[in-house]
């Protein structure tokens, strides 16, 4: 699995992924180490979360994402985010989920 490779190229702690998930610290770290088996749940949450699929979290494939890669707004935006701390991280998605929310965007 590619968990840890991702969580650095993300510049994230496994704290960060683990508040992500709702886990503790300890139980990201034994799924990242391959000390326990995630949930598909969990590894769906991952997928999401940094865009891949899950063919390439589960190391099975080199395509990133399934039907092709980024536009370059989505690209724009992953590297704004990857160059924020953590506290602005929060307020991005905070903002982000907010919006996501908003009525207008309802399907």
């Amino acid at each position: 699995m590619r968990l840890k490779q991702l969580r650095k190229e993300n510049r994230l702690r496994q704290a960060d992924v683990a508040k992500v998930l709702n886990v503790t610290p300890e139980a990201y770290s034994m799924w990242e180490s391959g000390a326990r088996q995630m949930s598909l749940n969990n590894l769906v949450a991952l997928s999401r979360f940094y865009g891949v699929s899950l063919a390439y979290l589960a190391g099975v494939s080199e395509e990133r994402r399934a039907g092709g890669g980024l536009n370059a707004d989505e690209n724009a935006l992953l590297d704004w985010f990857s160059r924020l701390d953590e506290a602005d991280r929060g307020l991005l998605l905070s903002l982000a989920r907010n919006l996501a929310g908003n009525k207008k965007y309802e399907k």
